[in-house]
């Protein structure tokens, strides 16, 4: 196009002209192919605007009048892309394809994918996700957003293929991650039903027993979760909720070793699991151990802590990366163990156990007055009120009471209390069966200090992918919604183990990496833009520098997002 200016008295006149570059004698030069006329005259007929128009249809790129474009919304982009892109790095989607096709579930790895990116950004129950939430987000390209029967049917084959999606995650993420093999971490947790009452003949497993959310009023189902040191969940198990936690090791142990073919590796547990028959158990399939003890009626640990105090302050070891932690080792009775002292763990021990005391003992004063006022005879009616407050009292081992008809009274227990002062305040014991030349005194400590990746891995799954309450009835359902939040967990550590190699750092918190959740609400919120003008356009937010980061730690190709798409 050229502009050519003529003046004509006072009076400037711009016309336009179509022009094509030639060379005359060796000169460049133009030729006028069509003169269109005066640019001020163009623009009131609005002829310029239809010869535009007219030649877009013929064009490689699109015009758009502005004033013809129509919003269609803005959903959420960034994090589903991120959750797409593990669940096809971790071969999850061509794993849920394959059963779809043994299932004839077409849809099926579309139904498991936006169930697992659900419990990662905005946990719901499946109508609320189907009905509400996925209006809210846009799917990845090609993704079919399944209908609510599709969401309960894909539970039922989450639930029957958990073994074999384990087996696939395991290899998977012993190719892609730093999997830690040496150490297993193993621990259990609960959760309860919101409208359901005790077992039946299609949920065996839901029963009352010790509840780890307080809700000892709801039927429950245990779940053990075994997790590799780098925190990254390897399989779960669901029990009847009455199930004891010591009677769970040995089924755990041998379906790791004959599922996943593993060495020899360290088996590490709390004090909850440990009897007599399960350190027979782990020594018969091979494992090393790594076990908190019981603390109270036992001779062992008594005698250990009595032979550490014993030692002095200076014959402890320090344990780096754990201020005010200190560790002693203990050859006791054939067995190795080792007692930890914690500063912080000491004060609070202190403070709870005075605070637990004056509770009780202004409990146990009035039923004495009660007692000697005579409201109170029968030595069975007073022992029993005794042991309502005794019993789970946590100080309860530090009162003795005396009980005959028409009588009670009670003393401090000197000795107790002088072994929780004085000796367990601020103190625990491990035992192991890992010789020195294999783990140091502190390395062992390291070890057991790892179970707070499994109770990381329960707290993720109860208040992040919102595992509880569980509104499922039939056992199925329920075993398919548990393993839906382990599956969820797993990306969840993954990308965390990601952030955290990547040093992505968290704005709010000094010196914090960024976790999961605040990476994934972050890209959250780039949003992929959706217009009409007689075309669809598709317009993604450009990343913010943070945003930037996050999706270059989780290997997220991006640099495409920000062009517009036009159909």
């Amino acid at each position: 196009m050229k502009r050519t200016t003529r003046r004509r008295g006072e009076k400037e006149y711009t016309y336009l002209s179509l022009v094509e570059s030639v060379r005359v004698n060796g000169k460049k030069t133009h030729q006028t192919l069509l003169r269109l006329g005066e640019i001020g005259e163009l623009e009131r007929s609005g002829q310029l605007d239809r010869i535009v128009a007219a030649l877009s249809g013929y064009t490689t790129k699109h015009f758009v009048a502005a004033e013809g474009l129509e919003g269609e919304g803005a959903p959420s982009f960034g994090a589903t892309a991120a959750i797409s892109a593990y669940f096809d790095r971790l071969g999850l989607r061509e794993h849920f394809r394959a059963i779809g096709d043994r299932r004839r579930s077409k849809n099926l790895a579309d139904t498991v994918f936006v169930m697992v990116a659900n419990r990662l950004l905005d946990p719901a129950s499946k109508r609320r996700t189907i009905h509400e939430w996925l209006a809210t987000v846009a799917l990845p390209e090609g993704v079919v957003s399944p209908l609510l029967d599709q969401c309960y049917r894909g539970l039922d084959a989450i639930a029957d293929e958990k073994e074999a999606t384990e087996e696939l995650l395991y290899a998977r993420l012993t190719d892609l991650t730093n999997l830690d093999l040496r150490l297993a971490l193993y621990d259990l947790t609960s959760t309860y039903f919101e409208t359901s009452h005790g077992p039946s003949e299609d949920f065996s497993s839901r029963a009352y027993g010790y509840s780890r959310d307080k809700r000892g009023d709801r039927p429950q189902v245990v779940i053990g979760l075994l997790v590799a040191g780098n925190g990254i969940p390897i399989a779960h198990y669901v029990f009847p909720g009455n199930t004891r936690d010591s009677t769970t090791l040995q089924q755990v142990m041998a379906d790791y070793q004959s599922r996943f073919g593993v060495g020899k590796i360290a088996l590490v547990c709390d004090r909850g699991l440990i009897s007599e028959q399960n350190l027979a158990d782990v020594a018969a399939a091979g494992f090393d151990h790594v076990l908190a003890t019981r603390l109270h009626h036992d001779g062992d640990v008594a005698a250990v802590l009595e032979r550490a105090a014993a030692a002095g302050e200076d014959a402890w070891h320090t344990v780096p990366g754990f201020p005010g932690t200190k560790a002693f080792e203990v050859n006791h009775g054939g067995r190795r163990f080792v007692a930890v002292s914690s500063a912080e763990r000491k004060a609070r021990d202190d403070r709870r156990r005075e605070e637990l005391l004056v509770r009780v003992e202004s409990k146990l004063i009035t039923l004495a007055d009660r007692v000697r006022a005579g409201r109170l005879v029968d030595p069975a009616k007073i022992g029993a009120a005794a042991d309502r407050i005794l019993r789970d009292s946590g100080v309860g081992r530090c009162f003795a009471v005396t009980i005959r008809p028409g009588v009670f009274s009670w003393r401090f227990d000197g000795e107790v209390l002088a072994y929780e002062e004085n000796l367990l305040a601020g103190r625990y014991v491990l035992t192991t069966s890992l010789q020195p030349e294999q783990a140091s005194v502190t390395d062992i400590v390291r070890h057991y200090k790892m179970l707070q990746n499994v109770e990381r891995r329960f707290r993720v799954m109860k208040d992040f992918l919102g595992l509880r309450p569980v509104h499922h009835r039939t056992e199925e359902r329920v075993r398919g919604h548990i393993a839906l939040c382990v599956i969820a967990a797993v990306i969840e550590a993954v990308m965390g183990n990601d952030l955290e190699h990547a040093g992505v750092k968290d704005p709010d918190i000094t010196g914090q990496t960024i976790s999961p959740r605040r990476a994934l609400a972050e890209i959250g919120t780039i949003r992929l833009h959706k217009l009409n003008a007689g075309r669809h356009i598709e317009l993604v937010d450009r990343p913010t520098n943070l945003q930037r980061q996050i999706l270059d730690a989780l290997r997220i190709e991006a640099n495409a997002w920000s062009r517009a798409r036009i159909s």
